[in-house]
């Protein structure tokens, strides 16, 4: 709708630049905000596009078991230091730097099954976790170059983070929902994988799980509206200082 922003970087099926959208001050700033699906499944000409965009930082949003059960991308040879990497044209380029900020915990898992829909998953998750989103968004502003925050699908948790940052740009609320949708355009294909793979009293379920209507998102916004305020208000009330929300701000504005 507003230009090509996916990008395509092998074998990530979930990765896009929240530029290029508009907001009260103009249309975000690309190549500084990028969510994704498990950075794991990079190949290695994946891991290039991604250091080639420039990525400074990778914040992990999945929780610790998933962490365990599957460590994470194989940048083990950069992550120590972060060192400068050879090009292919001779220039250098630095290894992102990566995080793990879960934001949902072991605990809170369970809790958040039992929900019948999933805009009541992602209400549940803003009223259980506001430390954990004030250290998502935290590290989020923090990082001196371009971030990338990814889960495992790239879908709920990293879906609700886009939204607040975008939210928190004055992205209007129709491009919020459209860039929370563009997930099911994305994810088709993985969507069909995951289906041929449930248990038949389960795949009514699942099928309505993995979809992204925009007001699924737009009415968790609304949520976070009725009962804080706001992101900002929320982010605030959750321990986000005043100038680390400054500079979320003008992350994709400035």
């Amino acid at each position: 709708m507003w230009g090509e922003r996916r990008l395509d970087w092998p074998d990530c099926k979930n990765t896009r630049d929240l530029g290029g959208l508009p907001a009260r001050s103009g249309l975000t700033r690309s190549g500084v905000v990028v969510r994704s699906d498990n950075v794991a499944s990079l190949t290695a000409a994946g891991r290039q596009a991604m250091i080639d965009y420039g990525i400074a930082t990778v914040i992990d949003l999945r929780s610790e078991s998933e962490v365990k059960g599957s460590p994470g991308p194989p940048f083990s040879e950069f992550q120590s230091s972060s060192p400068a990497i050879q090009m292919d044209d001779g220039l250098e380029s630095r290894a992102p730097a990566f995080l793990h900020r879960a934001l949902i915990d072991d605990a809170t898992a369970p809790i958040l099954n039992e929900a019948p829909t999933m805009p009541e998953r992602y209400a549940l998750m803003l009223d259980r976790r506001p430390t954990a989103l004030a250290a998502i968004f935290d590290a989020i502003a923090a990082s001196e170059g371009p971030v990338l925050f990814h889960c495992f699908a790239g879908k709920d948790r990293t879906g609700l983070v886009a939204a607040m940052m975008l939210s928190v740009a004055g992205v209007y609320p129709v491009a919020i929902g459209a860039d929370y949708a563009e997930t099911d355009i994305q994810l088709a294909d993985r969507y069909e994988e995951w289906l041929a793979k449930a248990t038949p009293e389960r795949l009514e379920t699942m099928r309505d799980e993995l979809r992204c209507p925009p007001e699924w998102m737009l009415s968790t916004l609304d949520h976070l509206e009725r009962r804080w305020g706001g992101v900002e208000e929320y982010l605030a009330a959750a321990g986000l200082s005043a100038d680390a929300i400054t500079r979320l701000q003008s992350k994709l504005t400035s």
